[in-house]
C-alpha cells in the first residue's frame, strides 16, 4: 500500500480531487484521503459498501460500466478493477469524460506475464477475470482511446535487500501487478 500511495502522492496536484472506481472496502479511499494535498475523495462500488469511511470521503453505490458522476477528477483510481469490467475501454471513455483537463488516471491490473500470478488463463469463475492485460495490451488499449502510459515497478521487487530488488530486473521477471499511469495525450 505504501508504494502504491507513492504513486498517487507522485500524480495528484494541490487540492486534489480523487475518484476511486470500485473501491471495495474503502481501505485505499481512506488512505488516500489523508495524504497531503487532498482535497476529496469519492469512492464507487456496486457491490461492497464500505463501513465506517472517515469523514469526508463520499460514497456512491453504481455499476461502474455504467457510472454517471457530474463532478470532474484530478486522479482516477482503478485498482484491481479493469481485469473484472466486460467493456473495459467503455469504463475507460467514461472515465475519460470526467478527468480535469490534466488529470491522470492510475490502474492497477494483475500481470498476465507476472511472476506467480494466478490469473495467466482466462477463467470467469477466478474471481470474474474477463481480460488478461499485459503491458503491451493495456499500453494499446488506452493509446487507442487517447492516452499515454507510463509503468512503474515492472520488474523490481519491493524489498530492502539489493539481491532481491536487482535480481528481478536483470532475470525480467516481471511483477505479478502491472501499475499504470494514462495521462490525456495532448
Amino acid at each position: 500500500m505504501k508504494q502504491l500511495l507513492a504513486v498517487v502522492q507522485e500524480n495528484i496536484p494541490k487540492d486534489a480531487a480523487i475518484l476511486e472506481l470500485g473501491c471495495g472496502n474503502g481501505v485505499l479511499a481512506a488512505a488516500m484521503a489523508e495524504l497531503p494535498g487532498v482535497k476529496k475523495v469519492v469512492g464507487m462500488d456496486l457491490y461492497n459498501e464500505p463501513e465506517n469511511l472517515p469523514k469526508g470521503i463520499t460514497f456512491i453505490k453504481q455499476d461502474l460500466e455504467d457510472f454517471h458522476i457530474d463532478e470532474k477528477f484530478d486522479l482516477i483510481v482503478l485498482n484491481q478493477v479493469l481485469e473484472h469490467i466486460k467493456n473495459p475501454l467503455g469504463l475507460l471513455l467514461r472515465a475519460k469524460s470526467v478527468l480535469n483537463k490534466h488529470g491522470r488516471i492510475l490502474i492497477i491490473v494483475p500481470n498476465r506475464n507476472g511472476f506467480n500470478n494466478e490469473a495467466r488463463v482466462y477463467l470467469p469463475e477466478h474471481g470474474k477475470h474477463y481480460f488478461l492485460w499485459d503491458k503491451e495490451s493495456l499500453q494499446f488499449s488506452l493509446e487507442r482511446i487517447g492516452f499515454i502510459c507510463r509503468f512503474y515497478n515492472q520488474y523490481t521487487a519491493a524489498s530492502h535487500s539489493p539481491l532481491m530488488r536487482y535480481i528481478p530486473m536483470l532475470l525480467r521477471i516481471q511483477n505479478p501487478n502491472l501499475t499504470c499511469i494514462a495521462m490525456l495525450d495532448e
